[in-house]
């Protein structure tokens, strides 16, 4: 009777040769997988990770910026730093900080109390203007094209991007100027100053 090819002497460890080789060729390849795929799986995790945050500062900016223009909106123009932390649920400096640059983007007053607190004013007309900007928001090209009347081609032409602000507050049926945000592609309104 013939023997079988692995009952024959010495075949168990010719069998358990070729076991260990298809074992170390498997993982050789898959180290050499891992080499070439690491940098790569690397970079794609931070850039989601980047973007996720991106995304996230995003959010809570447009959520501050909702949160202060009802505070305003509350206390007919005037803020002070306390009602803004507390409603937006920040620290001081932070809450500070924020009114200061909102302060600077709408030409804001300050107006000493005396307790020594100091109260954010902003005049009624840019509180009205900053309303609508809440609602407005951004706009995309061809839907600020369509609000101007003209074409997304000539919104981009170089003598029009120079002199966007003045344009579209020509232009803009409300008289708002806008501005242009490469960073999101996106524009925005400026309110009258």
């Amino acid at each position: 009777m013939p023997q079988r090819p692995f009952h024959s002497p010495g075949a168990g460890l010719e069998y358990r040769l070729l076991m260990a080789l298809i074992m170390a060729s498997a993982a050789l390849v898959t180290v050499l997988l891992i080499q070439l795929l690491l940098p790569w799986l690397v970079i794609g995790g931070l850039i989601a990770g980047a973007l996720w945050f991106w995304r996230r500062q995003r959010a809570r900016e447009r959520a501050l910026h909702q949160i202060f223009y009802a505070q305003v909106a509350a206390h007919q123009g005037r803020i002070s730093v306390l009602d803004f932390a507390i409603a937006a649920q920040l620290t001081g400096s932070e809450a500070r900080r924020f009114l200061d640059q909102r302060a600077q983007d709408f030409w804001g007053d300050f107006e000493p109390t005396p307790s020594g607190d100091v109260l954010y004013t902003f005049r009624p007309t840019t509180l009205a203007a900053e309303i609508a900007t809440l609602q407005v928001l951004s706009l995309t090209a061809a839907d600020l094209a369509q609000r101007l009347g003209c074409t997304e081609a000539e919104l981009s032409q170089p003598a029009v991007a120079l002199n966007l602000l003045a344009w579209s507050r020509d232009r803009d049926p409300d008289g708002c100027g806008w501005r242009y945000d490469a960073g999101g592609d996106r524009y925005w309104p400026v309110p009258k100053g």
